[in-house]
């Protein structure tokens, strides 16, 4: 496996004041999750940004053995974690916001499996922010040394919100 990332065909959002500030504070976001966490610190510290824009970010990992089952897949407790973790990351992205609530459902769909030394991106969308609840979809997909895709994990993470908008 390659110790680098494959070359991804994500495009770049132009670069203005208001999505380099978005990425920064999301780049904020995910350092402070990592410090504060046990588990985000065990599992997703080497995780890198790719991409931000208003309610999505990408997400690049490298998984490793502390990423695998006893079968040497990516583990779907470590999955849920990238969901978990990444959901809060496309919320905040939304409008800037701090603390990006609490979980209220999680559905994980398991279409393939990833191993050590794998690279995956994980695409989260926030597909609606409102005043209680935040619904976020999230693909985890696969990437091979060519750029071959495959999809392995599908995700909808519902978060309540309420009390977390940044002030105006």
């Amino acid at each position: 496996m390659a110790s680098h990332p494959p070359t991804w065909g994500a495009g770049a959002e132009a670069n203005t004041s208001e999505q380099t500030a978005r990425r920064g504070q999301v780049q904020a976001l995910l350092e402070r999750l990592v410090a504060s966490s046990a588990i985000y610190s065990f599992a997703l510290s080497a995780m890198e940004l790719e991409t931000v824009t208003r309610g999505s970010v990408t997400t690049r990992l490298q998984l490793t053995d502390r990423h695998a089952n006893s079968k040497g897949a990516l583990h779907g407790a470590v999955s849920a974690t990238v969901v978990d973790f990444v959901t809060g990351l496309a919320i905040a992205s939304w409008d800037g916001r701090e603390t990006t609530g609490a979980s209220v459902d999680m559905h994980l769909s398991y279409l393939a499996t990833a191993r050590a030394g794998d690279w995956v991106r994980v695409e989260a969308t926030a597909e609606r922010v409102g005043g209680s609840l935040a619904f976020v979809t999230v693909k985890i997909v696969k990437v091979g040394d060519e750029g071959d895709e495959e999809v392995v994990v599908l995700a909808q993470h519902t978060k309540y919100v309420r009390g977390t908008a940044p002030s105006v």
